[in-house]
């Protein structure tokens, strides 16, 4: 009787070879991967998680001390005023914003020694922008924005 179907070595390969290809996705995607796999991008920036508590400034050569409690709705604003004046400057004509929210880099990619945070804007017209903020190898002194991911 002749034997139909692959052989169980080539099936025994075959598996290998896409546990392999799933292993190496997953170390090479970062953080979150799949979702980032998925995660809309603006502007080149790949939004992630809803960011609601931001980390907050404190300029240790002013004397200031990293606060043991963290004001979230106060950082969260800090950071989005620091996001729409960079948006401003970048965009000036730009239409009226509807809705700001702050989200985590979907990208693993660091820019120099800075880890940004993405400010999404909906605008009245219906589109979507949006820019990194972060801190610049400051420390956590001073925001700053990156207008286009990486």
């Amino acid at each position: 009787m002749t034997r139909r179907g692959p052989s169980p070595l080539k099936s025994a390969l075959i598996f290998a070879i896409l546990v392999f290809v799933a292993v190496a996705a997953v170390l090479l995607g970062g953080p979150g991967f799949p979702a980032n796999l998925f995660a809309p991008t603006y502007d080149g920036w790949k939004v992630g998680a809803l960011e609601t508590c931001p980390a907050p400034n404190f300029d240790p050569e002013k004397g200031e001390t990293q606060p043991t409690a963290v004001d979230c709705e106060a950082s969260l604003a800090m950071w989005l005023s620091a996001a729409r004046d960079g948006f401003d400057r970048r965009d000036p004509g730009h239409e009226p914003v509807v809705r700001a929210t702050l989200h985590h880099n979907a990208s693993d990619v660091r820019i120099l020694c800075n880890w940004f945070e993405v400010a999404v804007f909906e605008l009245v017209d219906g589109t979507v922008r949006a820019i990194g903020v972060g801190h610049f190898c400051a420390g956590n002194a001073h925001l700053s924005t990156h207008d286009y991911g990486p």
